[in-house]
């Protein structure tokens, strides 16, 4: 399986969006604020020439984390047959990275409940209670850089 993660552009995500974070959902569910900002970065996850796996990050503050410099994770998603084989692990390193070199302190993210040990995997920490969403119960979760 020859695996590589490379930056794509916000059309291109909207596939698996639609297929696992909003199956069913109406066409404008799949843009989320940001996702044309200059700022944005949007990266794939691609076994062969196939995308199997994309996630979005923007500039933006948590309003209840007191983090300058912050950057938000958003729209990760990895094709279901293709899971648990490190895909969704290569695009969090790589938008750690992009972070990083942006000069970015914090990554955040409102994870879903079912992936608290993933995130917590790769450093994050869960902050405050579960809530709940139209897609099932998250956690505020951060990853200090």
């Amino acid at each position: 399986m020859s695996v590589s993660v490379r930056p794509i552009t916000v059309a291109e995500t909207r596939p698996l969006r639609s297929q696992v974070l909003r199956p069913g959902q109406p066409p404008e569910n799949l843009v989320y604020p940001g996702d044309d900002t200059l700022e944005s970065w949007h990266v794939g996850a691609f076994v062969d020439s196939a995308l199997v796996g994309i996630a979005s990050i923007y500039r933006e503050v948590h309003p209840d984390l007191s983090a300058p410099q912050a950057w938000r994770l958003r729209g990760m998603a990895v094709d279901p047959g293709m899971q648990r084989r490190g895909l969704g692990r290569a695009l969090v390193l790589a938008c750690i990275a992009h972070v990083k070199a942006q000069s970015g302190r914090q990554l955040w993210c409102n994870g879903r409940t079912s992936a608290a040990d993933f995130y917590r995997s790769l450093g994050f920490e869960l902050v405050g209670e579960e809530f709940p969403t139209e897609s099932g119960p998250h956690y505020v979760m951060r990853l200090a850089l």
